[in-house]
């Protein structure tokens, strides 16, 4: 039977019904030129999205894509390929206001003349779940991987790879092949785009290969290629490739070598014959002054030079200099001098070159990178901090969430766990202001970290929901402090009236893994807002 249709556009609706009104998948059929105007939906769509014929023609495409008005860009880019289906994933809202993650089959066609996008929607919800885990590995990498066939095209890539390309969404990159990206868009370095090609058709692997890629819009870039086959019984069906952008490490080892040139370095010379016997021969005038030894000690001395390092340091060294003299390979070891807070980082470099008697010569020179290394403890720091409330971010706690789950393994160590939720959050956040959301999100932050001893891991989660980890506490002291935490929130009478949080709280079970006892505290904390919120409910 087909569907009532408004009479001003009988013909055209007649046409869509006898199309696609029996079809078993919902079709929504949009203009892309007319703001996304949704034109048409058959009866599979109407049941899915739980709209009226006339509601649904009403709607826009940005009503029911979460990613609001830029879907319109998506669109025009599906609109404008001059053939095929491609599928895209997004996230749809239904009439009741529930979302839900879709596939989306779409392509250009041709109805009475005018030029539309016809849209076939797979429910994807199921599927996105149970691809959650590899899914949220993807897209937190830092490194660029996508999929491509035996002909180079590709059939995924991660957001890391999106914006390493220069596009916005993965509908822009999905119907290109690797030969633009690998070298020039018009002239590829063959040889590298071959090396690819033959992991995808040949299941020839790529490891370690230094290459260019280049940009959408041309600009090159520095890569570390890995490119793995992909095989289905004894055939080849593509490849996995991964890529590291090192435009940052090039300008790092750029910024390095200024500051050797500014900065002279400790010069040295050392042997190693084939007895084994290290031995420093020639250190530069500066060396004391830099290595911080006494103007009685000599530099070169063996027992000088090993009392400035630990012992385990100081047998790492001496590995790694019979490594390169056995290869002849060039030495470079970053190590700490003198230890403690104090302690200089260095960065030794040398050439290695055998002598008719056997001898290996290290001619180098030693570097003091402990600014940089100072840096990077910042940088990593700031990585696994949250920058609007200074806690622990998600990722921190999640590391240290398996930390506990070993030594409680391992050990039998209880911890408790609480996950808290801002009640009515987004309602209070869109009457006051982001501004007012974010001071709420400080609130308790603040009041979190007075609340919580040194050995506790305090963290915000994600949105307006934050965890706390306990170690070495039972499920009554953690149940205080999650009262206590309540209270305080409520009582803290902030800017913004009606502020409070729910908690779940819970003590791991005997064997009981991390993500178990995670999914058992989230529970008890939609208990808690189930149950009227401002409350805190065991786990």
């Amino acid at each position: 039977m087909l569907l009532r249709c408004p009479t001003k556009n009988e013909t055209r609706c007649i046409l869509f019904d006898t199309l696609f009104g029996t079809n078993s998948a919902p079709i929504v059929l949009i203009d892309p030129e007319n703001d996304g105007a949704i034109v048409d939906a058959n009866r599979k769509a109407l049941e899915f999205y739980g709209y009226s014929r006339e509601e649904f023609r009403q709607l826009h495409v940005w009503d029911i894509n979460t990613l609001g008005r830029s879907v319109l860009t998506v669109m025009r880019e599906i609109s404008s390929w001059s053939g095929g289906h491609y599928p895209q994933r997004f996230r749809h809202r239904l009439a009741d206001g529930t979302v839900r993650d879709v596939q989306v089959y779409a392509g250009p066609v041709q109805l009475m003349d005018q030029k539309l996008l016809l849209c076939i929607v797979q429910d994807v919800t199921q599927v996105i779940e149970a691809e959650q885990f590899n899914r949220l590995l993807l897209e937190s990498v830092s490194i660029g991987v996508c999929g491509i066939d035996d002909q180079g095209m590709f059939t995924f890539v991660n957001p890391e790879a999106v914006r390493a390309f220069g596009f916005r969404h993965e509908s822009e990159v999905i119907k290109l092949g690797i030969h633009r990206f690998l070298g020039g868009a018009d002239h590829p370095v063959e040889g590298e785009a071959h090396r690819v090609l033959q992991a995808a058709a040949n299941g020839t692997a790529v490891q370690r290969l230094e290459s260019v890629m280049r940009r959408a819009d041309g600009t090159p870039f520095p890569v570390r290629l890995v490119a793995s086959p992909i095989r289905v019984g004894d055939q080849v069906k593509g490849a996995v490739l991964s890529f590291t952008d090192l435009t940052r490490e090039r300008e790092r080892e750029e910024q390095v070598a200024d500051l050797i040139d500014a900065i002279p370095g400790v010069v040295f010379q050392a042997v190693l014959p084939p007895s084994g016997r290290f031995e420093v021969t020639y250190f530069n005038g500066a060396a004391k002054s830099f290595l911080g030894i006494g103007g009685n000690d000599d530099p070169t001395s063996t027992d000088v030079l090993s009392s400035l390092l630990t012992r385990s340091t100081w047998i790492g060294l001496l590995r790694s200099l019979k490594r390169s003299a056995f290869r002849l390979h060039s030495w470079e070891r970053e190590f700490q001098i003198n230890g403690g807070d104090d302690g200089k980082w260095l960065l030794g470099r040398a050439r290695t070159r055998r002598q008719p008697n056997g001898d290996v010569v290290f001619n180098g020179v030693l570097l003091d990178i402990t600014d940089r290394k100072l840096l990077e403890a910042r940088l990593e720091d700031a990585a696994l901090t949250d920058p609007l409330t200074g806690l622990r971010n998600r990722r921190h706690f999640e590391i240290v969430l398996k930390a506990s789950e070993k030594r409680h393994t391992a050990a039998g160590n209880p911890y408790s766990l609480m996950v808290i939720d801002i009640d009515h959050f987004k309602q209070l956040n869109d009457r006051h202001g982001h501004n007012a959301g974010d001071d709420m999100l400080r609130l308790v932050a603040d009041t979190l970290r007075l609340r919580s001893r040194q050995s506790d891991c305090v963290a915000r989660w994600g949105g307006e929901e934050f965890a706390v980890l306990l170690p070495g506490t039972a499920l009554a002291l953690a149940t205080a402090l999650a009262n206590d935490i309540r209270g305080a929130v409520s009582a803290a009478r902030p800017a913004v009236d009606g502020l409070s949080v729910s908690i779940g709280v819970g003590e791991v079970a005997l064997g009981e893994t991390a993500t178990a006892l995670f999914k058992r505290v989230d529970a008890a904390l939609y208990r808690a807002k189930a149950n009227g919120r401002n409350r805190v409910e065991l786990a």
